[in-house]
């Protein structure tokens, strides 16, 4: 039988592999080894769902309740871990907490029939733990690093140069961590009947879209958090980059289906095999279907879905459009651009004194507007089939939903920021005193 390990990277996104990838030897080396899904986007903008979501492999685990934190998963599918006990798996979650032991590891969608969640402060013992189950095959092993995530790697930061490098040592850690776990299985000669899976489970937003209270995740799934890192490795996959889009709720069936076990979920909005069958467009949320904007943060509960070249969310804001390769940071609406119309066409707007840069990529581009209506239309139905399909679930649960998303907002656009977006052309004012250098430089000349 094939052993698995999953191996958490939290709060790594693909943007963060980048901008450290220095710090990310074994992870890149681990990545060119394997398949690579370079668009493969969390299901949520948190920890505690992504990571439920993955091991019920549905994203609708939480939508009847008005929050998810401290509620019990729905159990729409089996767990995955609980599946792969039942076949005679060793089934095991390890996790590295720098708040440990006076904040242990809690997991709500880790079930009672597993055994308890393991978790440690000091690398040396999480390593150790590693070590001794990975020597009882088959295992079944989920690694989860806490050391990247913005709170825990405040551990690191009295030996750090500030924030950005704090985030880079802990992304060092972690990936020689990695490194070490890898030896350990190569030593054993267990590499070649081992499938890993390294995912990233969201990403981070430095207060780039708002203040948010202070969040940098858990906030509105833009895809500088949503678009992460996913790759496989094992016994018959080839190296190799995969452009088709995936999802956290399919990691779940991947898993199973490569080690020879049928998937048994029944649940219809269910993921799928990677390996067998591609997506045309993925989801990603923040809250629960039933769960209210929060006025505390300043977020808006808002669902997201995402092709291979646009990403349009919905909140009670109204609608955004972003062509996220372009703009991977999210920042600029091209619905600012057009009048929706009622019929749900997009009517690009006159911009007669643009720039001739905007002028060649819109106004005089006919086939690139032409392509974001079709492309917006298109998603803006499917999105509102899914947000329907959610609202649907919670009236079949026979809950009473404290807040549902109208559809009729996904007739609108979100102008909230659009004046800020334009501003205002102003000539910038000439300083009232020149200093000595400029004035040398000046007389220089």
């Amino acid at each position: 039988m094939k052993n698995l390990i999953i191996l958490h990277l939290e709060s790594i996104t693909r943007q963060r592999l980048v901008s450290f990838a220095s710090s990310f030897p074994n992870t890149r080396r681990l990545m060119r080894d394997a398949t690579v899904f370079d668009n493969y986007f969390s299901s949520a903008t948190s920890t505690l769902m992504v990571v439920t979501y993955l091991f019920y492999g549905n994203d609708f685990e939480f939508d009847a309740e008005p929050e998810f934190e401290g509620m019990c998963p729905a159990g729409n599918n089996p767990h995955l871990f609980s599946v792969l006990q039942r076949h005679g798996y060793h089934a095991n979650l390890i996790c590295l907490n720098a708040f440990y032991p006076a904040n242990p590891t809690k997991l709500d969608s880790w079930t009672d029939d597993l055994p308890p969640v393991w978790s440690t402060n000091d690398f040396p013992t999480l390593l150790d733990r590693f070590d001794k189950l990975t020597d009882e095959a088959p295992f079944a092993l989920y690694v989860w690093d806490l050391i990247t995530h913005i709170e825990h790697s405040l551990a690191l930061a009295s030996i750090a140069d500030g924030l950005t490098d704090q985030i880079r040592r802990a992304c060092k850690m972690a990936d020689d961590a990695i490194g070490v776990m890898l030896a350990m299985l190569e030593k054993k000669g267990l590499l070649e009947n081992t499938t890993i899976v390294l995912y990233g489970d969201h990403g981070d937003d430095y207060w780039t879209h708002g203040f948010k209270g202070g969040m940098v995740h858990a906030t509105e799934p833009y895809t500088q958090i949503t678009w992460a890192p996913l790759a496989i490795s094992g016994p018959g996959l080839a190296p190799g980059v995969r452009q088709a889009l995936a999802s956290t709720i399919d990691i779940a069936p991947t898993c199973l289906a490569l080690l020879g076990i049928e998937a048994n979920s029944g649940f219809r909005y269910s993921g799928v095999n990677l390996f067998a069958k591609p997506h045309d467009f993925v989801f990603s949320q923040n809250f629960t279907a039933s769960q209210p904007d929060s006025r505390k943060w300043g977020i808006a509960r808002s669902f997201s879905i995402t092709d291979d070249t646009y990403h349009l969310v919905v909140s009670s804001r109204g609608l955004e459009l972003y062509a996220y390769h372009l703009d991977s940071g999210n920042h600029c609406n091209l619905l600012y651009f057009f009048n929706l119309l009622p019929d749900g066409k997009l009517e690009l707007r006159d911009y007669p004194d643009a720039a001739g840069h905007f002028q060649m990529a819109l106004t005089k581009n006919p086939r690139a507007v032409s392509n974001i209506d079709a492309r917006f239309r298109i998603l803006r139905a499917n999105l509102e089939k899914r947000i329907l399909a959610k609202h649907e679930y919670i009236q079949e649960h026979g809950a009473r939903p404290v807040s549902l998303l109208d559809p009729g907002c996904l007739n609108l656009i979100a102008e909230g920021s659009r004046k800020a977006f334009f501003g205002t052309a102003e000539s910038p004012s000439p300083a009232r005193t020149q200093s000595p250098a400029l004035a040398s430089w000046m007389n220089l000349r």
